[in-house]
C-alpha cells in the first residue's frame, strides 16, 4: 500500500489537481492507498512519520513542491528511513525531480512509483535534527529564499505558470540592500576563509532555486556535499554572472569557489540567513554533516 502525502495548495492549487489525476489512476488500477492532506507547516513531516509506522504502508509518496518533499524526507529520516520516498511534482521549482532524474508529468511520475522502478540510496545534509535532501544555503540565497516564501508575487506567478521568476524577483530585491561579509568554513577539519561572501551553498544535488545548476557535479550518493562559495565580487558583476548559473557555466568565474566534504562548520562576522531545501532554518553559525544513504528514493 502506498501512503500519499498531498499538499493541495502547492503550485497555487496544482497539488490538488495532480492528486485527482493520481487518485483516478489508482482507482482504475485497483491499487490500495492511503492519503493525508496537509493544511499547515510540518504536517507533511508528521504524516510521513505516521505512514512509516504503519506496517500496511510499503512506500510513501509526496505530492507537492520541494517544500513538501523536504518535510516528507525529514519525517522518513526521523522514522529511520526504512521506507522509500516517491514524488509527484506539483510545485514551482521541482529541483528534487531534476536532481533525481524524475519525470515532471503527473502520469509519468506515478508510473515510476507504481513500477517497475529502482531504489536509489540518497545522502542527506543534517543539522540540529533537521535534514536537507536537495541543498542548504547561507547568506544571500538564504535571505532570497526567506523573502520568496513570504512574497505575494510568488502566488501570482504560479497562477501564470511563471513560478521560477519569483526567485529572480526576490534576488533583485535582496541585492539592493544586501551587504556581504567575512566567513570561515571548516570542511573536514580544514579551515577556509573568504572575504565579502555573498552566498554559500551546500549541495546534495546540482540544482536549487528552480533550476539553477549551482553545483553541477553534486551527487546525492557520493557521501559528501558540494560547496559553492561566491565572494569578492560587486553587485553589478554578480548580476552579470547570475544568468550563467542556469547552465552551470559560472564555475569558471574567479569569484566562484568550490569545496567538498562531509563535516562542515560555518562561522560569519555577521549572522547569515540559512535555508534548508528553500525553507528558512535560522542563522549562522551552523554545523552540517552529510549522512550517507539515509533515505531511499524511488527513481526510474
Amino acid at each position: 500500500m502506498i501512503g500519499f502525502v498531498v499538499n493541495p495548495v502547492s503550485g497555487n492549487g496544482r497539488g490538488m489537481k495532480n492528486w485527482r489525476i493520481v487518485e483516478t489512476a489508482l482507482k482504475e488500477k485497483d491499487i490500495p492507498y492511503k492519503v493525508k492532506f496537509t493544511k499547515a507547516a510540518l504536517e507533511a513531516e508528521q504524516f510521513a512519520i505516521d505512514f512509516a509506522g504503519n506496517p500496511a504502508v510499503t512506500s510513501i509518496a509526496a505530492v507537492g513542491g520541494d517544500g513538501t518533499v523536504h518535510e516528507a524526507a525529514n519525517g522518513l529520516f526521523k522514522a529511520g528511513g526504512s521506507k522509500p520516498l516517491g514524488y509527484i511534482p506539483a510545485g514551482s521549482g521541482n529541483d528534487f525531480a531534476r536532481g533525481f532524474g524524475l519525470p515532471t508529468g503527473t502520469e509519468d511520475a506515478l508510473q515510476v512509483i507504481l513500477g517497475p522502478h529502482h531504489l536509489r540510496a540518497a545522502d542527506v545534509i543534517h543539522s540540529e535534527g533537521k535534514i536537507a535532501i536537495c541543498s542548504t544555503g547561507a547568506g544571500f540565497d538564504g535571505k532570497v529564499a526567506r523573502v520568496t516564501n513570504t512574497a505575494v508575487y510568488k502566488n501570482w506567478l504560479n497562477k501564470l505558470k511563471l513560478g521560477k521568476l519569483a526567485y529572480v524577483i526576490s534576488l533583485v530585491r535582496v541585492l539592493v540592500s544586501y551587504r556581504p561579509c567575512e566567513a570561515k568554513i571548516t570542511v573536514d577539519g580544514v579551515d577556509h576563509g573568504f572575504n565579502r561572501v555573498w552566498l554559500i551553498t551546500f549541495a546534495n544535488i546540482p540544482y536549487f532555486g528552480g533550476g539553477m545548476k549551482i553545483c553541477p557535479d553534486a551527487d546525492p550518493g557520493d557521501g559528501t556535499a558540494s560547496i559553492c562559495v561566491v565572494s569578492g565580487i560587486g553587485k553589478l558583476e554578480l548580476l552579470a554572472v547570475f544568468p550563467r548559473v542556469y547552465k552551470g557555466t559560472h564555475i569558471s568565474h574567479p569569484a566562484v569557489h568550490f569545496l567538498q566534504g562531509r563535516r562542515i562548520t560555518l562561522h560569519s562576522v555577521e549572522p547569515l540567513d540559512i535555508h534548508m531545501d528553500g525553507e528558512a532554518a535560522g542563522t549562522t553559525p551552523v554545523h552540517l554533516e552529510v549522512m550517507p544513504a539515509a533515505i531511499s528514493v524511488i527513481v526510474p
